[in-house]
C-alpha cells in the first residue's frame, strides 16, 4: 500500500507538470501574437526589479525591525519597495539613454564602414572559392549588390524585422513600457496568505515553476553577458595587439568588435557568426594567419565554456549541439525573439526533464 507521502508526492508532480505545460504554453502564445520583445524586457526588469528588492531588504530590515510601534514599522516598511523602484526606474532610464546613444553610433559607423567592410568580406571569400565550379559559385554573391539582391528575396523574419523597424517602432516602445509597468508590479508583489486555509497545490506549483523559468533566464543571459564581454576583449587584444605584432592590420576594426559583442550575446551561435567573420577578414593574408586566427578563437571558446559551465552548469547540463537546435528551431518559428528565449525554455525544459528522471 503506497503511503500518504508517495501519494502527495504524486499529486505534486502532476501539478508540476501541469504548470510546466501551462508556461510552455504561455510561451508560445506570447512569440506567435508578435510580443517576444515586451517578454524578453519583462523578464530582464522583473529579474532586476526582484534581485534589488531583496538587497534593499537585507540592508534596511534589521534597521526597519528596530522601531518599537507598529505605525512607524508600517510606515518605513515602505521604503524598501519605494527604493527599489527608484532605483529600477532610474537604470531603465539610463539604459535607454545609453541604448538610444549606442545604436546612434553603430548605426553611423555601418554607413560609413559597413558596404566597405561587405565588399571587403565578399573579395576575400571570392579569392579562396576561385577554384570551385561554376555551379557552386554562382550562387557565391561577388559584389554587395548581388548579397543585397540575394537578401532581398529572402522572406525571413529578420528581413521582415528590418524592413518594417520604422513602422513598429512605436509597438516596440509600448511593448517596454507595459513590461517595465508589469516586470516591477510582479516583482514587488507580495501575496497575502488567507489565514484557515492550506496552501493550495496549483498555485505553490505554478509560483515555483515560474521561479525556475526566471532562473533559467537570468543564469543564461547573465552567462552571456560574460561571454560578451570576454569575447570582445579577447578579440580586441587579438586585432589590436597580437596581428599587428605580425605585421597583420584587419580594417574596420571597430566595426568587428562592435559585431563581436553584439553576437555573443547570442547563445552558441553567436560565436559562430563573429568568428566566420574574423576569418573571412583574415584569409587574404595567407593561410597561416588564418590558421593562427582559428587556434586563437578555438582557445577562447574553450575557455569560455570554464564560464559556461560555473554560471550555468550545475543547474542545466545542456550541450552546445542542443543549444544550437533550440536557436535554429526558435528563430524559424519565432524570428529572433524566439532566437533569444529558444535557449531559456529548452533550458527550462531539461531542468524538470532531469528532476523527473526522465534525462
Amino acid at each position: 500500500m503506497p503511503n500518504a507521502d508517495t501519494f502527495q508526492e504524486k499529486t505534486d508532480i502532476r501539478w508540476e507538470y501541469a504548470s510546466v505545460i501551462g508556461i510552455l504554453l504561455i510561451w508560445v502564445s506570447i512569440l506567435s501574437l508578435k510580443i517576444g520583445v515586451g517578454l524578453i524586457a519583462g523578464l530582464a526588469i522583473f529579474a532586476l526589479t526582484r534581485f534589488t528588492r531583496r538587497g534593499f531588504g537585507r540592508l534596511l530590515q534589521p534597521h526597519i525591525n528596530k522601531f518599537k510601534g507598529p505605525f512607524m514599522r508600517g510606515l518605513f516598511g515602505w521604503l524598501p519597495t519605494f527604493m527599489t523602484t527608484a532605483v529600477v526606474a532610474a537604470a531603465v532610464v539610463l539604459l535607454g539613454v545609453g541604448l538610444n546613444s549606442g545604436v546612434r553610433f553603430v548605426l553611423q559607423t555601418m554607413t560609413q564602414q559597413g558596404p566597405q567592410l561587405v565588399e571587403e568580406a565578399l573579395r576575400n571569400l571570392n579569392s579562396v572559392t576561385a577554384s570551385l565550379p561554376d555551379t557552386i559559385r554562382a550562387h557565391i554573391p561577388g559584389k554587395p549588390s548581388d548579397l543585397f539582391k540575394m537578401i532581398s528575396k529572402d522572406d525571413s523574419d529578420f528581413v521582415g524585422y528590418i524592413r518594417s523597424f520604422g513602422g513598429a517602432s512605436f509597438f516596440i516602445f509600448l511593448q517596454f513600457v507595459f513590461a517595465l509597468i508589469l516586470g516591477v508590479s510582479a516583482a514587488l508583489m507580495v501575496p497575502a496568505p488567507v489565514v484557515g486555509t492550506a496552501p493550495r497545490p496549483l498555485a505553490t506549483a505554478w509560483i515555483q515553476t515560474l521561479e525556475n523559468y526566471v532562473r533559467c533566464f537570468t543564469l543564461l543571459m547573465g552567462a552571456q553577458v560574460y561571454v560578451s564581454i570576454w569575447n570582445t576583449f579577447c578579440t580586441a587584444v587579438f586585432i589590436y595587439g597580437i596581428l599587428p605584432a605580425f605585421d597583420v592590420v584587419l580594417p574596420f576594426r571597430e566595426l568587428l568588435l562592435m559585431f563581436t559583442a553584439v553576437a555573443s550575446l547570442i547563445p552558441a551561435a553567436g560565436n559562430i557568426m563573429a568568428n566566420t567573420l574574423i576569418l573571412v577578414l583574415t584569409i587574404r593574408y595567407g593561410v597561416f594567419v588564418a590558421l593562427g586566427s582559428v587556434m586563437y578563437l578555438f582557445v577562447i571558446h574553450k575557455l569560455e565554456y570554464f564560464v559556461n559551465g560555473y554560471i550555468i552548469g550545475r543547474n542545466v547540463r545542456a550541450s552546445v549541439p542542443e543549444m544550437l537546435i533550440a536557436i535554429v528551431l526558435g528563430e524559424v518559428a519565432f524570428g529572433l525573439p524566439g532566437l533569444i528565449t529558444a535557449p531559456v525554455t529548452y533550458a527550462f525544459l531539461k531542468m524538470h526533464w532531469q528532476k523527473w528522471g526522465w534525462v
